[in-house]
């Protein structure tokens, strides 16, 4: 489990609504890894657990795989004959995975990307100032600020595929 944060508060100076208490940051910056599935940024090393439901491919949490370091059977024991790709496909060059596999491995971009720097400001802006766009106090209405899109299409280039 990652516990270093996606981006420092800094990285959003000259957005609207800047600066942002880092706490803002990252509640902002946990909404973008959680619809995501996975940390993003910044590069770590981590070791992992999966079922593999005995097939030849196996799913890594991530889009950004640097480095596999090991791959171990339930037993402790290294496990041979396989590929990893960039994009977090680790397949087996001949036969199957065993059931789980535990699986060492470097991921992730070195610093949270360009792209998503404007997501987590908005959102970031959005939580200090509670979502609201303009309120009115003698009619009584509120217009809530959900932004053009929220940052869907800036994120999704960044979201796990579906898993089987």
């Amino acid at each position: 489990m990652v516990e270093q944060p996606l981006l420092d508060p800094t990285a959003l100076t000259g957005f609207p609504g800047a600066p942002f208490p880092a706490s803002v940051v990252n509640s902002a910056a946990g909404q973008v890894r959680d619809e995501c599935e996975w940390h993003i940024a910044p590069e770590v090393t981590e070791t992992i657990t999966l079922s593999t439901g005995r097939g030849s491919v196996a799913l890594l949490p991530s889009l950004k795989v640097k480095e596999v370091l090991a791959v171990r059977d339930g037993d402790g024991n290294a496990v041979e004959g396989w590929k990893a790709k960039p994009n977090g496909v680790l397949r087996r060059t001949s036969g199957c995975w065993p059931e789980e596999i535990e699986v060492e491995f470097t991921h992730g971009y070195e610093t949270c990307p360009d792209s998503l720097l404007s997501v987590v400001a908005d959102r970031a802006r959005r939580i200090k100032g509670g979502g609201v766009k303009a309120e009115s106090l003698a009619g009584r209405s509120i217009q809530l600020d959900t932004g053009p899109d929220g940052g869907q299409n800036s994120v999704a280039k960044y979201k796990l595929p579906e898993r089987p």
